[in-house]
């Protein structure tokens, strides 16, 4: 067993303890909010939190680039280009996070978030301060979070999910002490403190790290070479487009549904979401230390581990796949427990069909994360686009008509789509047939 394969396994076992138990917080969250505020309260927290985290795509592909160009330095062994290139992406993220604050100055003189929010029984100025300490505490962890990027690249996925659990166990035990032992039920004070948590863990951590474990790549301003923002952003670039057509493709849907058929449905989609959609997490727990490992592999000429790689994601796809039968067929007597809510209903169809959804995901994880890591993008930028181009009309329209049941026939369609494409063109790679637009 090689060096990669070990650091592999020991990253998997690591994150699903990590991703376990943060999973388990996640869950905690939804009856905890559900009972802290009212329905029209967290349909809006729900649709909110979603729009703003759209704000996380927007980082012109510097984080994922970052990814792969750390990745393929320290493949090399010349840690000094890999600080140089921390140091160059974090230089740029921070003022990409300067324009964006601007931006949002500017577009809120003229954007109802009343209105986007569906929020008409809540007080505009309530609305209008929310969003604003929202924002900026995202635009903060938006900067902050290279951290991830920087950890993914030194093959340490399982330090940046512990830095993800600490956060969200934080936001839970403040949301707890406010909502139970101080019976405090504002959603601005609770989503206020959900919003800096995240923030603060990062800043910490990042100031920890970086002058610890990972101090050969800190950053440093002296350091910010302009060049190679360009090699950054010449792969980067990539991850970006195929970023926003992500954005277009699933990052709406709460924003879809809440038009199209109302706010009672994001509730009911995004309880389902977190309960069923669990079985990608999982496979994204397994899957995400393959992203730099594949890198590494590529860079060394090792199509053979990659073929293994991609073997083992498919038999860990079909496991899940058995596991969430069970999920689904116990879904009726789940949900009652775990929501302790008598109004909440989850319908076995919304269930079933994020099931297909989930299943549609694994396939194609199975084949996104090597491809993700062998950095050939361009198939996956006019695929993926084309989808989501045909996606949020049609899925409006189905949602109009159908309902819910609508919006997400389309939305486990689209998972599937992107499950042809992506293994012709790996499997065209990993045998050396690629030509054209498939090689690049």
């Amino acid at each position: 067993m090689n060096t990669r394969t070990q650091q592999a396994k020991k990253n998997i076992f690591l994150m699903v303890l990590i991703k376990g138990l943060t999973m388990l917080v996640s869950f905690l969250y939804i009856p905890l909010l559900l009972n802290s505020l009212d329905k029209d309260e967290y349909a809006v927290w729900l649709t909110l939190t979603s729009l703003i985290s759209m704000l996380g795509m927007f980082d012109i592909g510097l984080g994922n680039g970052l990814r792969n160009k750390l990745a393929a330095a320290l493949a090399n062994d010349d840690y000094e280009l890999g600080r140089t290139y921390v140091s160059t992406a974090y230089v740029c993220i921070f003022i990409l996070v300067a324009v964006l604050f601007l931006l949002y100055i500017f577009s809120n003189l003229f954007v109802n978030w009343s209105f986007v929010l569906n929020a008409n029984d809540i007080s505009s100025q309530e609305i209008n301060t929310l969003v604003f300490i929202v924002l900026v505490s995202f635009l903060a962890q938006f900067g902050l979070g290279l951290i991830n990027s920087v950890l993914y690249a030194l093959q340490k996925p399982a330090l940046s999910s512990l830095l993800l659990l600490v956060g969200q166990f934080l936001s839970l035990a403040l949301v707890y002490i406010l909502a139970i032992v101080l019976d405090v039920h504002s959603l601005l004070i609770i989503g206020g403190a959900i919003s800096l948590t995240t923030p603060v863990v990062l800043l910490l951590s990042s100031l920890f790290l970086f002058h610890g474990s990972c101090k050969k790549v800190a950053p440093k301003l002296s350091l910010f070479k302009r060049p190679l923002i360009k090699e950054i952003l010449s792969l980067g670039i990539k991850f970006f487009i195929i970023q926003i057509i992500t954005l277009l493709l699933f990052q709406s849907n709460s924003i879809i549904i809440a038009h199209s058929v109302g706010n009672e449905a994001v509730i009911e989609y995004n309880i389902a979401y977190k309960y069923i959609v669990s079985l990608v997490i999982i496979f994204n727990i397994i899957a995400t230390p393959m992203w730099s490992a594949t890198t590494d592999a590529y860079e060394q000429g090792d199509i053979l581990w990659i073929k293994k790689t991609n073997k083992a994601l498919l038999k860990v796809t079909l496991l899940l796949t058995v596991f969430g039968l069970v999920m689904l067929f116990v879904s009726s007597y789940v949900y009652p427990l775990w929501l302790q809510s008598e109004t909440t209903h989850i319908s076995f169809i919304t269930t079933l069909l994020l099931y297909l959804y989930s299943i549609g995901m694994m396939v194609y994880g199975s084949y996104g994360y090597i491809l993700n890591g062998i950095g050939k993008l361009n198939i996956q930028i006019v695929c993926t686009l084309v989808i989501s181009l045909l996606y949020i009309p049609i899925s409006y329209i189905m949602g109009c008509y159908l309902g819910l049941s609508g919006v997400l026939i389309a939305f486990a369609t689209s998972s599937f789509l992107n499950c042809i494409w992506s293994k012709i063109q790996y499997e065209k790679i990993t045998n050396n047939k690629a030509e054209g637009i498939w090689n690049r």
